[in-house]
């Protein structure tokens, strides 16, 4: 019988560029005041309902493994190895790197009608990257089939190592589209409750030795207190 884990996949905390509505992708910036204090209060909160990770995984990206230092820093948890993989990273935004978001959302508009922000669109995020294909000077966007694979190849990969271990939950840190990607996979008809994914927010998942299985997503509860 398979050892059940569960994945709690959480999204960065709030950065400078996330406050001036500048598009991150695969470039950085750091985590504001603000988006300290939110890992520090999400690693708190997992603690006091004695959440305990016995394998901890982030992005490359600094915010991603800044917010991951921090949750396991205030969960009690400051020395458990942590370890970046790239699997994980942010979808590359072309040319709309480090410049408003609006940009990106106007040049989708003008390729696919309609408000880009409606959560219908969520549905559509294939759509989204065929428009950053077209924005692509520098060659780095990636296909939608291309990222949806290297994310669940990562994820996947740490469940099974997981489980092998007989490891009960894990810590993944990760970003907005990269987590709305995975819901689009494994749980598409779900994925109005994150359309707004907020920051330090966690989604479970339950593996049960051959795939991950939705729990709560987009969940705040544990920032309270």
């Amino acid at each position: 019988m398979s050892h059940p884990v569960t994945l709690y996949l959480v999204r960065h905390g709030q950065t400078e560029f996330n406050l001036k509505g500048l598009a991150q992708g695969w470039s950085n910036s750091p985590l504001t005041d603000a988006g300290q204090e939110g890992a520090a209060r999400l690693g708190a909160g997992l603690a006091r309902e004695g959440v305990r990770f016995g394998l901890a995984c982030s992005s490359d990206s600094g915010r991603a493994v800044d917010t991951a230092r921090l949750i396991l820093t205030h969960a009690g948890q400051a020395d458990l190895p942590r370890r970046q993989d790239p699997r994980l990273r942010e979808w590359c935004m072309g040319d709309f790197e480090a410049g408003p978001v609006d940009a990106f959302l106007e040049a989708f508009a003008a390729k696919f009608p309609g408000d880009p922000l409606h959560p219908d669109r969520f549905h559509a995020l294939p759509d989204w990257a065929d428009c950053l294909l077209e924005h692509n000077s520098e060659g780095a966007v990636q296909t939608f089939d291309a990222i949806c694979q290297r994310l669940m190849e990562g994820l996947e990969a740490l469940m099974r190592e997981a489980e092998e271990a007989g490891i009960d939950n894990v810590l993944v840190v990760s970003h907005g589209l990269a987590i709305k990607t995975v819901l689009y996979i494994l749980a598409r008809d779900r994925m109005d409750e994150a359309g707004n994914l907020k920051n330090t927010s966690v989604c479970t998942f339950r593996w049960d030795g051959t795939a991950l299985h939705p729990l709560v997503l987009n969940d705040t509860h544990y920032l309270e207190g």
